[in-house]
């Protein structure tokens, strides 16, 4: 079992800083930043690459619907490439709220939709076009830049059909404040059923179980 940490991308950006080089000197597994109303999440993680050079880098989640497939693949090969191959990307679907008066974009068929999402964005970084969705297309192209093939996408999910497609076409999932038991005897058994029928190794596949826990203010060290 590894331990990733949630830094925030709201506050002093001095303080963002302490918690991303202190993360890496810790040892945490990854840094985790949401996508929520303060500095976006990948610029931020863009510069914390360089003040934390060991740690990986994720979003912790990005909604799908405030970026573009083309956009989002664009700028998740970005980040991973100026990490040196250490960014994962953790999208999820959002709130139907926030997307409409944030973004004016609607949420129609979340499992269809992030689906159908997921293949353009795996799609663009592997030089192909993905033309034939019914919500998102893409003909973008990189030019003269090949993105890592193999970066791995999770998906936030809570519910059972999420949890089953997060399973079957994602490399881990999220999660965020469910208890043990919920983990245990519905997560796990959900994934590691859709894993064996798909014929996919359940050691390839990992679960991040967010926990909330009280945010410590920084103080300088002598």
């Amino acid at each position: 079992m590894s331990v990733s940490v949630l830094v925030p991308t709201n506050g002093q950006w001095s303080d963002v800083v302490g918690y991303g080089a202190l993360a890496d000197e810790l040892g945490y597994e990854s840094i985790n930043c949401s996508h929520i109303s303060a500095r976006d999440s990948f610029s931020t993680l863009a510069a914390l690459a360089s003040v934390g050079p060991n740690v990986r880098l994720a979003t912790a989640v990005a909604p799908i619907y405030h970026r573009s497939p083309a956009s989002m693949a664009q700028t998740a090969a970005t980040v991973d490439d100026l990490s040196g191959g250490r960014f994962r990307l953790g999208l999820g679907c959002g709130h139907r709220i926030t997307m409409a008066q944030w973004h004016g974009a609607e949420i129609g068929r979340p499992l269809a939709e992030m689906r159908e999402y997921v293949g353009v964005v795996r799609a663009l970084w592997s030089g192909r076009d993905a033309t034939t969705g019914t919500r998102w297309r893409s003909e973008f192209g990189f030019v003269d830049f090949a993105p890592r093939q193999g970066i791995p996408i999770y998906l936030a999910a809570l519910s059972r059909g999420m949890i089953r497609l997060a399973a079957e076409i994602a490399d881990g999932i999220v999660l965020w404040a469910c208890p043990p038991g919920y983990i245990r005897d519905i997560v796990v058994p959900e994934i590691g059923e859709v894993r064996r029928a798909a014929g996919l190794d359940l050691a390839d596949f990992d679960v991040l179980a967010a926990v909330p826990a009280r945010r410590l203010t920084m103080r300088t060290r002598q």
